[in-house]
């Protein structure tokens, strides 16, 4: 059992840092690196054969001709995204930024440029917060050792680092980590990546020590839980990332509730994979976004750019959706949050003010039932058409429980929502 400790002085207590954070709700993920050239996905150094300094000589191929990080800001900005986390490294140990510490990076490719410097500057450029992804583990140093590292699960043995080597690896992880917070500006967000299972009883990565230069280097900032395995016997975090879920409730950590956020995938990788074809369609993905806004959540949203920097044609049609939705749906999920009444079956609510959304995620049979709302309704519009729908108080209500409200829609799809303004 680990010992609790104490909530920091730095950690938001109050939420004005986070601030921004919970009224954006919806963010890009973009997982790249040297993985997009094999295109098996991110942990394919792990999970496939390479023989020895095989995929670090990826390095010499990569040269994305295509990348114009713009084009990724305007996408994201058009599907309502407020904010970009951005994997400046990944397990595999690769830089994607200029870092001082190795010659292993990407400015060291045919490429030769910054990538990490040119999407802060494109996505600030276009509105958008910027976060960077870091990877704490790193599969190629010889300071850190894992049994979920290449080295364990291909070859069932586990090398164990000399003293020396893990002050070596701690270095060149807060060496990285300082570069990346002195030399690209303003940045919003930290998402450490991550404390591996077999590691949850130590504090591997020095918690205290690494989040005091973060926060001093960046007063602003917001950091994420991944630095601790356990939360309830921890330090607090800014904010916490449960993945690829959406959680029934509030999240709650310590009795206290909790700013959070899940990340979920396209399809069923976070690197390129050339073979997954598995895309979530709109309605998914902004169900998945009402879900997570619902419970006063965020979504980051991944996408996987290809080896060329371009993102998949599957992924570039779904944000267009999205994009789409979001003409008629952002005032739904930006600035909003949960909502103390019950939604109907088949809906999901968040809420803003005196208005309430309620999300379609299946269309009703006819009329719609909502629970508490009688005798509290000013006005309801379907948000798509701008169409102003009935209340219904002569027809069926001696059925009803007092409470309940009778509301005539018409041309509901899956994917709508509707606005119930309440009265002052």
């Amino acid at each position: 059992m680990i010992a609790e400790e104490a909530g920091p002085a730095y950690c938001d207590m109050t939420g004005k840092r986070t601030d921004w954070f919970s009224r954006a709700r919806f963010g890009l993920f973009v997982h790249w690196g040297l993985y997009a050239l094999p295109a098996r996905g991110e942990w394919t150094l792990a999970s496939d054969e390479w023989n020895p300094g095989e995929y670090e000589k990826l390095a010499e191929r990569f040269n994305p001709e295509s990348f114009n990080p713009d084009l990724w800001a305007q996408t994201a900005a058009a599907c309502g995204m407020g904010y970009v986390v951005f994997t400046t490294k990944h397990h595999d140990g690769f830089c994607m930024f200029d870092s001082p510490l190795t010659d292993y990076k990407v400015t060291n490719t045919p490429f030769g440029k910054d990538v990490t410097a040119m999407v802060a500057e494109s996505f600030r450029k276009a509105g958008l917060k910027v976060g960077f992804y870091h990877s704490l583990p790193d599969w190629t140093h010889p300071g850190y050792a894992d049994r979920e590292s290449p080295e364990y699960m291909r070859g069932g043995v586990l090398h164990e680092p000399s003293p020396e080597q893990y002050r070596d690896f701690l270095d060149f992880l807060y060496g990285n980590v300082r570069h990346l917070l002195t030399a690209y500006g303003k940045i919003d967000l930290m998402f450490f990546d991550y404390t591996s299972k077999y590691k949850a009883d130590m504090d591997y990565f020095g918690r205290e020590r690494l989040l005091d230069m973060v926060y001093s280097l960046q007063p602003e900032i917001i950091v994420n839980d991944r630095l601790s395995f356990y939360k309830e016997n921890t330090l607090d975090f800014d904010y916490y990332t449960p993945e690829i879920c959406i959680p029934n409730a509030t999240f709650t950590v310590k009795g206290r509730e909790s700013v959070w956020e899940t990340c979920a995938t396209m399809n069923d990788h976070w690197g390129y994979c050339a073979s997954d074809s598995g895309y979530k369609d709109v309605h998914t993905v902004t169900a998945a976004l009402a879900g997570c806004v619902s419970r006063n959540g965020n979504l980051l949203l991944n996408v996987g750019p290809d080896a060329s920097g371009q993102f998949p044609e599957q992924a570039i049609s779904l944000m267009n959706d999205i994009g789409e939705w979001m003409k008629s749906g952002r005032e739904s999920v930006v600035g909003c949050g949960a909502c103390p009444y019950t939604p109907p079956f088949g809906c999901c609510y968040t809420a803003s003010g005196r208005n309430i959304f309620c999300h379609f995620l299946t269309p009703p049979v006819g009329d719609l039932i909502v629970p508490g709302l009688k005798g509290k309704i000013s006005a309801v519009e379907l948000l798509r058409t701008g169409e102003k729908f009935e209340l219904i108080d002569d027809w069926g209500f001696e059925l009803l429980d007092e409470h309940e409200q009778r509301i005539r829609t018409r041309g509901v799809k899956r994917g709508d929502v509707m606005r119930i303004t309440l009265k002052v």
